[in-house]
């Protein structure tokens, strides 16, 4: 079962562990959403994968 990750801009991030998945939407965080990524911590990422 893959893991997904919805940014609040419709932007997916797709992974079939948590920590790629977590490693995904760091990255367009840190590219789309600095402050956000600056702020966010891996607790608060764990919480919002959703199985697909």
């Amino acid at each position: 079962m893959s893991r997904i990750i919805r940014c609040e801009c419709g932007y997916i991030a797709r992974g079939d562990s948590d920590a790629e998945v977590i490693s995904a939407i760091r990255a367009h965080m840190k590219t789309d959403h600095p402050a956000l990524y600056e702020s966010v911590e891996q607790e608060d990422l764990l919480s919002w994968i959703q199985l697909e």
